[in-house]
């Protein structure tokens, strides 16, 4: 959950706090986390281009995000 919030806004403070995590819990824990806020970072950046972006902007950036987040997802799927 914390890595989906931190993800949000920064992956990369979500990476460094992760370091601490990967030493006391193991470095899947790590991964995981980190990957999920990768993808939550994703997803936002797909709904702000929608919202906000120029209709031709919104659709190329949207589909190239939908396929990043869907590969991210899928990677997640494969960590379990």
């Amino acid at each position: 959950m914390a890595g989906a919030v931190l993800g949000l806004t920064d992956v990369d403070a979500l990476t460094i706090s992760m370091t601490t995590t990967a030493a006391a819990n193991g470095p899947a824990v790590a991964a995981e986390a980190i990957a999920i806020g990768i993808l939550a970072n994703c997803l936002m950046k797909l709904v702000l281009a929608v919202a906000l972006g120029a209709p031709r902007f919104a659709r190329t950036t949207a589909a190239t995000l939908a396929v990043m987040a869907t590969a991210i997802g899928l990677s997640i799927g494969f960590l379990r």
